[in-house]
């Protein structure tokens, strides 16, 4: 990555991956079939593609997340998710039913060092050369979600938007308004924080103002023909419809858009007041 980035962009892509390793294999109960059927269901599908920009940082991995979900605690008294079966090791599926046997505690630590701490490493390396780069690192928590609730998931009888943008402390007001109006402008509807809400960062930058962040979730049914879990044999994957290179060209419209303003308020940040760089009104 470093330094051919042309944009001061990280983005993390945690869901995209569908391989379960040889390795890990025998702790999973179903048949392959089966398996698949439940990969399928959670695979944030073709989001690297979908947010795949030429020139920004992307932290990725070919490993699906009922392997090891990389955006959940590792301890599991903190993940709200590892009632239900699916903390940081899931154990049950999105029906509710058991797909891992219990594993021990050897098997659990060597799951984390070899897919969970190696992700984590990358992404705050990744986050930490924008910064060494541009001086500033606009984080992206990129993900797609079904248009149904799964078993687990209550949204109380409100109909799932096409945008979900997820906020944390890093996020600011402008971030969020600009994101927002620029999908709505594109004809598309918005919501903040439904059906899900937050955005994972690295620790150490947590209220760090050079790195605003933001969660951006897609609605599958933007871009993926509906299909059963049935449907899907084992290594069928869903068909796009015409629609999503549409849908990518103004994911990474909006996204040079952000970069742009993100650019834009630091340096008007960085001249300070002194210099006339209080900020005032948009960039945009």
């Amino acid at each position: 990555m470093y330094p051919e980035t042309i944009l001061p962009i990280a983005a993390h892509i945690p869901h995209a991956g569908t391989v379960v390793p040889d390795a890990a294999r025998d702790q999973f109960m179903p048949r392959p079939e089966e398996l698949w059927r439940e990969i399928a269901r959670v695979t944030d599908w073709y989001t690297d593609e979908l947010f795949g920009f030429p020139g920004i940082a992307t932290t990725e991995t070919p490993i699906s997340r009922v392997v090891v979900d990389l955006e959940r605690y590792t301890d599991d008294s903190k993940e709200e998710k590892a009632a239900y079966g699916q903390g940081v090791i899931y154990t049950h599926d999105t029906r509710g039913e058991q797909i891992r046997r219990a594993l021990s505690a050897q098997e659990r630590r060597l799951l984390l060092d070899n897919y969970y701490r190696p992700w984590h490493l990358q992404l705050e390396l990744n986050v930490e050369q924008q910064l060494a780069r541009w001086g500033l690192c606009l984080l992206l928590d990129c993900h797609s979600f079904p248009d149904e609730p799964f078993a687990h998931e209550d949204d109380h009888g409100r109909p799932r938007p096409d945008i979900c943008l997820g906020s944390c402390d890093n996020t600011p007001r402008w971030l969020l308004d600009s994101c927002s109006d620029l999908f709505q402008q594109r004809g598309y509807s918005v919501a903040l924080d439904f059906p899900y809400s937050g955005c994972l960062l690295p620790a150490r930058y947590h209220r760090d103002a050079r790195v605003p962040a933001l969660m951006i979730e897609i609605n599958r049914r933007l871009y993926l023909k509906p299909a059963s879990r049935d449907a899907y044999r084992l290594g069928n994957v869903p068909t796009r419809l015409d629609s999503f290179d549409r849908l990518k060209n103004d994911i990474w419209s909006i996204i040079l858009r952000l970069a742009q303003e993100a650019e834009c308020r630091a340096k008007a940040d960085r001249a300070g007041p002194a210099a006339g760089g209080v900020f005032v009104g948009s960039c945009m």
